[in-house]
């Protein structure tokens, strides 16, 4: 076990808590062992009767995986080892969306990438009314992985879409209206629903418990404006053409002022990311089941983490900083689709 996950139990509740705050809990491959290894023995273990995940320090719960280090290991030449990493975490993605127990997420501050592919698959999901959430992914010329795809195909195409074309960051009413939650806590009750979260899974039907507080929730107040703004512009996505999309958004943006932010955002992300993404997202709402995803996923990041797009966007992003990655191709309609096919095919 790594010192970056804490374990503790409360009666018949086992809490797992992410615990590298200084990384806003970014996950690497020890803690994504950890996590396997706790959860394996928990789904089998008779005493225990609820899973609880959270994540340690007041910046957010998790940031997502730990992009750094993988482009390390394909940099130095060790592209297997972030091969078996995306494995390993697409698993426990796997393992918490079918948890043969109760299983709940308790979420806050920064909730993105790898964090949502944690927290989005538990069956009871809960977040604190001022977290952030966000798949930023074609910002550094990946995808948008870990499952995450079968979760949206369950809300329309224009919300989906937008979300992860332009990797923006969105608020937990947003986050409820795509999927990623079930139910907003304010802040000044935050502590005492965990108490509520813990007394549930002691209760003699703790299923039962945890769906009466997500049904007696509400947004407080907050209302889902990224998923409106895309709404009101959702015959812009209808296209199956990647560039003919970012044309329409490109010509809304010149009428809406709040469209012209997030079309910004969609210029400046990978190309090839984009086809990723329209592409799977199509995919997924033929195909939702979470095995099938994760593997398509799987095919998915072994392509894109060794193209010169990943290691150029985690350098501008987050090594350098300059945020100015040049993409290859740098233009959309450049963007060749056969592998992206291939790897979705299988």
């Amino acid at each position: 076990m790594t010192d970056q996950i804490k374990i503790s139990i409360e009666g018949a509740v086992a809490i797992l808590r992410l615990n590298r705050p200084e990384a806003i809990n970014a996950l690497n491959p020890e803690m994504m062992a950890a996590i396997h290894e706790k959860l394996s023995g928990w789904a089998v273990d008779d005493d225990i009767s609820l899973v609880v995940l959270e994540g340690e320090g007041k910046r957010g719960f998790c940031a997502g995986g730990d992009v750094r280090w993988t482009r390390s290991a394909v940099l130095e030449g060790r592209a297997e080892e972030a091969d078996g990493f995306f494995a390993l975490e697409y698993s426990v993605n796997k393992m918490i969306s079918t948890y043969p127990k109760p299983f709940a997420a308790l979420t806050h501050g920064v909730v993105m990438g790898g964090g949502i592919g944690l927290a989005g698959h538990a069956k009871y999901r809960f977040t604190h009314q001022d977290s952030r959430f966000a798949m930023p992914e074609s910002a550094i010329g990946f995808f948008c992985d870990v499952g995450v795809q079968s979760l949206l195909a369950a809300v329309p195409r224009q919300r989906a879409l937008m979300f992860m074309l332009s990797g923006d960051v969105v608020g937990a009413a947003d986050a409820i209206a795509l999927n990623l939650a079930d139910r907003a806590v304010a802040a000044a009750e935050f502590e005492t629903f965990r108490g509520q979260i813990i007394g549930a899974g002691n209760s003699k039907n703790a299923g039962k418990e945890l769906e009466d507080l997500i049904s007696a929730g509400d947004n407080r107040g907050q209302e889902p404006e990224f998923c409106q703004l895309a709404d009101a512009h959702a015959a812009s996505f209808d296209s199956e053409d990647c560039s003919e999309v970012i044309g329409r958004l490109v010509q809304d943006a010149r009428i809406c002022i709040k469209l012209e932010r997030i079309v910004n955002l969609i210029q400046n992300r990978c190309p090839t990311s984009m086809w990723v993404h329209l592409l799977s997202r199509e995919t997924a709402c033929r195909d939702p089941k979470i095995g099938a995803v994760l593997a398509r996923d799987l095919r998915l990041a072994h392509l894109m983490v060794r193209r010169n797009d990943f290691a150029e966007g985690v350098r501008a992003v987050l090594v350098d900083k300059d945020m100015s990655p040049c993409w290859q191709p740098a233009v959309i309609t450049e963007v060749n689709r056969d592998p992206i096919l291939t790897a979705l095919a299988g």
